[in-house]
């Protein structure tokens, strides 16, 4: 994310504007499809980052497609600022930053979880609460298959990575059987 800071800005007073943690998860998914619209539409992004487009035209296009696609107020008026500064093409960022500003507040945190074959619904289900214990938040369990690391299983949480993978423990076996020789 190469305007990390310029969005946290964004992301942080958006955060701010929404005292109430019960709306955060429609203000996330509102942005997101915002963004989405954003960045699958160039018919859209066109009309609303085209500078040569009078800025008084892409505001009354950005405000209808609010109406249309129905956010909530308060991600209306962050579209409508970042329009206004000139902002409005990191809102994809806005959104990811926002996203784990939310998660940060509602005490989840998102795991990734990499196997080398897919695991179950009753696996991912006891990862997942095990997750949670170890960390104390909620979690959120996103799979992930890499037949590169023959089997266990790699997980990354936030910065914390911990790697039970077979390749690792191969490797290290290596490592330890090399050192020895020497």
């Amino acid at each position: 994310m190469k305007n990390y800071l310029v969005a946290e800005r964004y992301a942080k007073g958006l955060s701010a504007a929404i005292p109430d943690n019960a709306a955060l998860d429609d203000a996330v998914t509102a942005l997101y499809g915002l963004s989405d619209l954003y960045e699958t539409e160039h018919d859209f992004r066109s009309a609303v980052s085209n500078p040569a487009i009078d800025k008084q035209r892409r505001s009354r296009v950005l405000a209808a497609v609010l109406q249309h696609i129905g956010v909530p107020d308060v991600v209306a008026r962050l579209a409508e600022v970042l329009l206004e500064r000139g902002r409005i093409a990191v809102i994809s960022d806005v959104a990811e930053v926002f996203r784990m500003i939310a998660n940060e507040r509602l005490g989840r945190i998102r795991a990734t979880v990499t196997t080398a074959v897919p695991l179950s619904a009753g696996q991912e289900t006891r990862l997942g609460k095990a997750l949670e214990t170890y960390s104390g938040k909620t979690v959120r369990v996103k799979p992930a298959v890499d037949p590169e690391i023959l089997g266990g299983v790699v997980v990354r949480m936030g910065d914390a990575v911990i790697d039970g993978s077979v390749r690792t423990r191969l490797n290290s076996l290596r490592d330890a059987l090399l050192s020895e020789e020497k």
